[in-house]
């Protein structure tokens, strides 16, 4: 007699067989580097093809094309010049320009597109610039070509592009906008959509297959976003069977797409936590989430992740996920004569009830995570135990 099977479970394996099947085809860019590498893979590549001096032997084809692409949505960058441009990181000068990502700028100086690019890392605001406009990784990014010796004399316009995958705001986009505006765009429609045009401009030959190949890459980049927030919100809504059919959760835990579902559950996490944080105790985020140690826990189980906030009287706190102590929360310590006191506290939660660890969604308590509901109500329990030990520090005036 056959196994009759849930609705659930039939629509996990087809999930299962999409992903896989995805990644029987051979390609080139996969076999060289993560198919989310920003940097090795996406930037270096995307500035090679749009460097007229790259050996495609296409000129400013490509670059030329790029600009019309943008134009659809931002026509006020219709007067960028494309003669001559000089467009780093380029075949010989690998490294980023001023920690820009792709750079291109104008043969007379007077323009330059910074492209910001956004995968899966979070913007690299830095904590310890004092002045907040320099903390901004945009701004910084800005005024690094503003006042760049070079450039100072001739620039005119700066247009600044942040690149995704989804098209989101830059963190502190409130901020951003008050000194000059981006220009959000991402790989689903712009970066296919010139992708596709480059194609179609060049005959049958190694370089279209290349690009056909790049092409694929995207969409595997895409799709595995796609399918990692359907795969969540199958489990979140079938979280019962989910949890208590054995069978079930273990093909859950051993589907290679798993993964990019634990990736999500914990930077909602880890977003959601810190909001509560600014609204009830109206904190400021003095250590952000790191979106590559999110990355190495939810594919490799490794690592931590964590965040440091400072309360209104200046004591910093932390709350941190690691794989041997699960989720710990203490006081940074306080500055006694230009000396940091100790007066940590590494805290796991008592109630075995409510222990979490999310380097491990082996555990139960992990894995109900992934139900929003269920998400809220664990981060309220964290959060007002945190509330009553600051309380009971006599650190601030509640």
């Amino acid at each position: 007699m056959s196994e009759i099977k849930s609705d659930f479970r039939i629509e996990l394996e087809k999930i299962k067989e999409e992903y896989e099947a995805e990644r029987k085809r051979f390609n080139i860019f996969r076999a060289l580097h993560k198919e989310h590498d920003e940097k090795n893979l996406h930037s270096r590549f995307i500035s090679y093809l749009l460097s007229p001096t790259s050996k495609h032997g296409m000129g400013n084809l490509f670059l030329k094309l790029f600009i019309e692409r943008l134009l659809k949505n931002f026509p006020n960058i219709e007067n960028f010049n494309i003669d001559n441009c000089i467009v780093l990181p380029d075949e010989k000068y690998k490294n980023e320009h001023n920690y820009i990502d792709i750079y291109i700028q104008s043969e007379d100086k007077s323009q330059v597109i910074i492209i910001e690019n956004k995968i899966f890392a979070g913007d690299s605001n830095d904590p310890k610039k004092d002045d907040t406009e320099e903390k901004i990784q945009l701004i910084r990014n800005y005024n690094s070509v503003l006042n760049d010796n070079k450039l100072k004399n001739y620039i005119k316009e700066i247009f600044v592009f942040y690149l995704t995958l989804d098209g989101h705001d830059p963190e502190d986009i409130e901020k951003i906008e008050t000194i000059f505006p981006v220009l959000k765009i991402d790989y689903r429609t712009e970066i296919i959509d010139w992708i596709e045009s480059c194609i179609n401009s060049l005959e049958d030959n190694y370089l279209k297959k290349t690009l056909k190949q790049y092409k694929e890459v995207i969409n595997i980049l895409t799709n595995d976003v796609k399918r990692a927030k359907k795969l969540q919100k199958l489990i979140s809504d079938n979280i019962d069977e989910a949890l208590h059919e054995q069978d079930t959760r273990t093909f859950i835990l051993e589907m290679e797409d798993f993964k990019h579902v634990k990736w999500h559950t914990i930077d909602e996490f880890w977003i959601e936590l810190t909001k509560k944080l600014k609204d009830e105790l109206k904190a400021e985020i003095s250590k952000e989430i790191n979106i590559k140690e999110i990355t190495k826990v939810a594919h490799k189980g490794i690592g931590s992740t964590g965040i440091n906030f400072k309360l209104e009287n200046g004591e910093e706190w932390y709350i941190v996920n690691d794989k041997k102590n699960g989720l710990t929360y203490g006081n940074c310590g306080i500055e006694i004569n230009d000396k940091k006191e100790d007066k940590n506290w590494f805290i796991a939660f008592k109630d075995e009830n409510k222990r979490i660890n999310i380097t491990d969604f082996n555990i139960k308590e992990t894995f109900m995570l992934i139900n929003a509901e269920i998400r809220k109500e664990k981060i309220n329990d964290i959060f007002g135990e945190i509330f009553k030990r600051i309380n009971e520090s006599k650190s601030i005036i509640l």
